[in-house]
């Protein structure tokens, strides 16, 4: 229980916090324009790293109380329509094409902040038209429609502002919502940095694809991929950020098992590796020039410890073999040691297996020439011969002794 009472305890401290940000903003006069700057990026940083990753720990829970304690989150930053998109849009799309909040390789965060923004948005109200289409009369499907309510929770946290603080404090409030979710971007934006899901044989044309990421049926989309792999998102193992932020930093595990708790989120070094924590990379984000030096070559040598791991068959995301890893120091060196002693394995039961196959293959009518014969088969073979000899002249001189016994004895015997 303790660890549902920690999200669920950041909903009042996060509306004290900005409550009390918007009071001092609305209310002081004599501060200078870079404190005025100053407190509403301070609080939209903490709405969005902070409340918002506490948002989405609740939303994705199966308690009905939890889902709503982040709804009400996430109407304190205008993004509430994020919730359902997140859940049953992202989660199916990751690391496709299809998918607004996966960045593409070269991708900059401002090109990649627009595009996500707009269609988290656009991807939200097509799956709530595809929900609701058979939903009859137009009252009960505005009222049913979930990206309605949370517009209607936002406006309603807004008008709660302005009724405290007047309109400077609403004015607040409409200013801090787009530095929080655009942290939320920012995340989104490193998250899946150039990691994509390859298309399967057998899927639909893509204009199949199309006309159903525009009708918002999106399982046709994700049955049309690979199964979503911890390969397909970054992860940090830093300490200070894995608690600051409910260990969302084990991105990989929550993509696997979306509904386990924050608590117990695993870890694997043979998951993509970000080279410091979401705080580092959120800086390096923001100087896109910098970024791409940093990551392009990590998502170069990521997609190529993939094809090597496929063609291995070896499960790197096991217990055992991620144990080995961290005692050998690195992913590779753990591979090149399990598939050298299977090499091994394998070389040993060649010769016993295959002896008499090789034989064959030399022999130039395939059969088997006594000539051809690998030491240890010949020396099977005399054996063989030599214990059929002994047994044809025990058998020999048994039957010779058979018949003279077989003659009837005289009556006197």
């Amino acid at each position: 229980f303790k660890w549902r009472l920690v999200p669920a305890l950041w909903v009042p401290t996060q509306y004290a916090i900005c409550w009390y940000a918007a009071y001092v903003w609305s209310t002081s006069e004599h501060l200078k324009t870079y404190e005025y700057v100053g407190i509403v990026v301070s609080v939209g940083i903490l709405s969005g790293a902070i409340g918002i990753n506490v948002a989405h720990e609740l939303v994705h829970k199966t308690s009905s109380w939890e889902r709503f304690l982040g709804r009400v989150l996430l109407a304190g930053v205008w993004y509430g329509h994020w919730a359902n998109e997140h859940l049953y849009g992202h989660h199916r799309l990751v690391s496709t094409p299809y998918d607004p909040a996966t960045s593409k390789l070269g991708e900059s965060f401002y090109r990649f902040w627009y595009r996500s923004v707009t269609g988290t948005w656009a991807s939200a109200r097509a799956m709530e038209a595809r929900r609701l289409r058979n939903t009859n009369g137009i009252i009960k499907r505005v009222i049913s429609d979930a990206v309605f309510q949370s517009v209607i929770y936002s406006l309603a946290v807004a008008y709660g502002y302005y009724l405290s603080l007047g309109w400077y404090g609403m004015l607040f409030f409409f200013l801090q919502a787009p530095v929080a979710f655009s942290m939320l971007e920012a995340v989104n934006y490193i998250e899946h940095y150039g990691l994509y899901r390859k298309r399967r044989v057998d899927a639909p044309e893509a204009s199949v694809l199309d006309q159903a990421h525009k009708e918002g049926n999106y399982a046709v989309i994700d049955r049309a991929y690979e199964t979503v792999s911890p390969f397909h998102s970054w992860n940090a193992q830093h300490t200070v950020t894995n608690y600051l932020l409910l260990k969302l930093q084990r991105h990989s595990d929550h993509h696997a098992n979306a509904a386990r708790r924050y608590q117990v989120l695993r870890t694997f070094l043979a998951s993509p590796q970000l080279p410091t924590g979401y705080s580092g990379c959120i800086l390096m984000a923001l100087c896109p020039p910098v970024w791409f030096f940093v990551m392009n070559d990590r998502v170069k040598h990521c997609h190529e410890r993939i094809a090597r791991v496929e063609k291995s068959g070896v499960n790197v995301f096991s217990e055992d073999f991620d144990a080995e890893a961290r005692r050998l120091g690195s992913v590779e060196a753990a591979l090149d040691a399990l598939l050298a002693e299977k090499e091994e394995r394998q070389e040993r039961k060649i010769p016993k297996k295959n002896a008499t196959e090789v034989c064959r293959s030399q022999s130039p009518d395939n059969r088997t020439s006594p000539t051809t014969l690998a030491p240890h088969a010949m020396s099977r073979r005399r054996e063989k011969h030599v214990q059929n000899g002994k047994k044809g002249l025990e058998a020999r001189e048994e039957d010779g002794r058979g018949r003279g016994r077989g003659r009837k004895p005289a009556l006197h015997e």
